[in-house]
């Protein structure tokens, strides 16, 4: 590499690659090179790409990786030929050039690699506060900063998620409704938004029967082997928030008749895991417990 180079072009090995390119490119976009000291086509590419880098400071990384030093790098990216140049965002390769190409194609490369940039940082920062809130289930503060981002960034798919999910679990439910009806079918085709499209019926239905939960128990009470009250009296404990009570309840009913209804409990057991926190304790119980019931 040249002496006396922009901050923005860097050297990277396999001990700093993660940290450097696929962490580094979640704030800005970075192009790195694939080249080696014997390399003849690398040799007339690398002035051009540290050149065009230094116009592009504060918008792009170069990132320089010498394949000889770095054989298991350039073998997990299926490297056959040098030079060969890929641009990260978001820890992905999304775009890449190999061999050779004339200067005013290396410029058109980064300008638009450029158009890439990650949020600014002010998004970062509210993005962040956004992730704690959900975690912490704290949700006129995950509501808060969902508008804040929207405000800068309305098709921002993590605030719009945000917000939904906020509204739901604050049980406003027709507001979520109506802010799904107008989000553009881009965001909607997302995998999470798909899920949290599904589960404002689940949840709005589940706090309608919340408020019936005397009413369920008392029916159980008076026999305990009655799968549709388990599962009226499940609707309301998952309305509730009380998840491992709900999942409990489910599991008991699959016990005592799996096939009822058309295995309706399992149905309705699955449908609340993926609707709430697949990962959650909870749920890994009840998955387990599922699995003992079924297969043994």
């Amino acid at each position: 590499m040249s002496q006396n180079m922009s901050k923005n072009i860097i050297e990277v090995s396999q001990e700093n690659f993660v940290e450097l390119i696929i962490k580094g490119s979640e704030k800005l976009p970075v192009v790195v090179d694939f080249w080696a000291p014997w390399c003849s086509p690398c040799k007339q590419l690398t002035p051009i790409l540290e050149k065009t880098a230094t116009s592009f400071q504060e918008k792009i990384i170069l990132a320089k990786i010498n394949i000889d030093e770095n054989q298991s790098i350039a073998a997990q990216m299926q490297i056959q030929s040098i030079p060969m140049v890929y641009a990260f965002s978001n820890g992905q390769v999304v775009d890449g050039f190999q061999g050779n190409i004339a200067e005013s194609e290396v410029v058109d490369f980064f300008k638009k690699v450029s158009k890439l940039s990650g949020p600014s940082p002010e998004i970062s920062e509210y993005l962040e506060e956004l992730k704690n809130a959900i975690s912490n289930t704290t949700w006129e503060e995950a509501l808060k900063f969902s508008d804040l981002i929207l405000d800068i960034d309305q098709n921002n798919v993590d605030a719009c998620y945000g917000k939904v999910r906020s509204l739901i679990e604050l049980q406003k439910f027709k507001e979520a409704k109506e802010i799904m009806s107008v989000l553009p079918k881009e965001i909607l085709n997302e995998k999470k938004m798909q899920d949290l499209n599904l589960n404002i019926d689940i949840a709005e239905n589940s706090f309608k029967a919340s408020k019936n939960i005397l009413d369920f128990e008392n029916v159980l009470k008076k026999n305990p082997k009655d799968i549709k009250a388990h599962i009226d009296l499940s609707n309301a404990l998952f309305g509730e928030g009380r998840i491992a009570d709900c999942y409990s309840l489910l599991i008991n009913a699959i016990k005592i008749d799996p096939e009822w209804n058309n295995q309706e409990a399992r149905k309705k057991l699955l449908s609340f895991i993926s609707s709430h926190d697949l990962n959650s304790e909870e749920a890994k119980r009840a998955r387990r417990q599922l699995s003992s019931i079924l297969f043994n």
